[in-house]
């Protein structure tokens, strides 16, 4: 019968209006939905009460990994497009859509490093490798875009990225 809310600054309140309790013992005290923001996620400035509204004492546990991936967009020039990565699993291909600019080609980057093959098509930037290599978990430039520029705004669309061994891997791209 608790209420949980969230709110800014990733605060989480669980209350009874009826003065429900949680039993003691151990278990899931609430399951939450998240958009992961970072590689780790952890609990912190933990606070719980009595049924007489003393804090009682609580320890909250080491961090999480949380499945993490986001592939946005960089630093921009006339002629070239940054498009940065950060994951929390390797990646072994990606295909893209960039709106508001033509792309002439990709290079460079973490994927470059890896021997990633890049094609340019009208319709999506496509990145995957021959031999197998991925592009390590982490953060950086994924790969840099040759571009002329058609528009004001440039964004992301139509984003797969894949595992090493073809599996989907989920990601945001980022603004």
């Amino acid at each position: 019968g608790f209420e949980v809310s969230s709110g800014g600054a990733n605060i989480v309140i669980g209350f009874s209006f009826s003065g429900a309790l949680v039993p003691a013992g151990t278990g899931v005290l609430t399951n939450l939905d998240i958009i992961p923001t970072d590689i780790e996620a952890c609990l912190s400035n933990l606070i719980v009460s009595s049924d007489d509204a003393l804090e009682l004492e609580f320890s909250t546990g080491d961090c999480v990994t949380v499945p993490y991936g986001i592939i946005s967009l960089g630093a921009a020039t006339d002629s070239s497009l940054e498009v940065l990565y950060s994951s929390s699993s390797d990646i072994g291909g990606f295909q893209f859509a960039v709106s508001g600019v033509d792309v002439l080609g990709a290079s460079g980057g973490a994927a470059g490093d890896a021997g990633f093959e890049i094609s340019v098509g009208s319709e999506a930037i496509l990145g995957f490798s021959f031999s197998g290599s991925v592009v390590p978990a982490g953060t950086g430039v994924l790969t840099n875009l040759d571009i002329t520029v058609t528009d004001f705004e440039a964004c992301l669309s139509g984003l797969v990225v894949s595992s090493s061994d073809g599996q989907s891997l989920s990601f945001d791209a980022g603004d």
